[in-house]
């Protein structure tokens, strides 16, 4: 309080008077005190209006993690459902599930293995073009 009362009566003292004539602009009071007025004003409203700042922080960055957690689960399901559907589509997983018919599951077999084959041919199709791109083998 003696520190708002010395704001108070440095900001209405006259310049000319006294030896304590003030050097400062008259800003660099009035800037602490219309803080201080606008913190008496508002009150305890002041305390709530902070909590509720930092609690909008705090989820802000919750919510971030948790859609980016959220994005990634999302993401990694479906490569691997398509992972699975490259590797054994689901005209084979029939064939295989038919029990009574040992031709079907015979069948069934072929086409995935040679589904297997295929990939792994074009998976070293590829590993040997960037290796002769990039030099690995020479």
């Amino acid at each position: 309080m003696r520190v708002l009362l010395q704001l108070l009566s440095a900001l209405f003292r006259r310049p000319g008077l006294g030896s304590n004539a003030r050097s400062e602009p008259l800003d660099t009071y009035l800037k602490p005190l219309i803080l201080v007025l606008i913190a008496l004003l508002v009150g305890p409203d002041l305390f709530a209006l902070v909590e509720l700042t930092t609690l909008l922080e705090v989820l802000g960055a919750a919510m971030f993690i948790l859609a980016f957690a959220a994005s990634g689960r999302l993401l990694l399901t479906t490569a691997l459902g398509r992972a699975r559907r490259l590797l054994l589509p689901a005209e084979y997983a029939w064939l295989l599930k038919i029990r009574g018919q040992p031709s079907a599951i015979v069948f069934g077999t072929m086409f995935a293995a040679r589904n297997a084959l295929l990939l792994a041919l074009l998976g070293f199709m590829a590993y040997a073009g960037v290796a002769i791109f990039v030099g690995i083998g020479a």
